[in-house]
């Protein structure tokens, strides 16, 4: 999956991003606990992803770019489940600060190449 920047609106109101195809968003909202990082079909709320980034804005960038890297190797017209794959270790709204090692650094856990 490729994403390109589209502009923010109220499901993602940091960062949105819309796949080349037009069926997936991702993107960033800031939520009382910090930023979270979600994902969804596009024009439904995002509920395939769903990240606590936390509050510290230097790791944002390095979260973001490691999601996006696990999706590129991912079809369009893949179903949730696909993507739920791609992180194994999460599940509804993980901490990344308990698997932020995992999603950054692949070696830890062998899922992506």
């Amino acid at each position: 999956m490729i994403f390109r920047r589209v502009s923010p609106n109220a499901q993602f109101r940091a960062l949105r991003l819309l796949s080349e195809g037009g069926r997936w968003e991702l993107g960033m909202s800031p939520y009382s606990h910090g930023m979270r990082l979600r994902m969804g079909f596009t024009g439904r709320p995002p509920q395939v992803m769903d990240f606590c980034m936390g509050r510290d804005e230097s790791l944002f960038p390095q979260v973001l770019v490691a999601v996006v890297k696990r999706l590129e190797h991912i079809e369009e017209d893949s179903e949730p489940e696909t993507i739920d794959a791609a992180f194994p270790w999460a599940g509804t709204r993980p901490d990344l600060a308990v698997h932020l090692s995992q999603l950054i650094d692949p070696r830890e856990d062998g899922s992506c190449k």
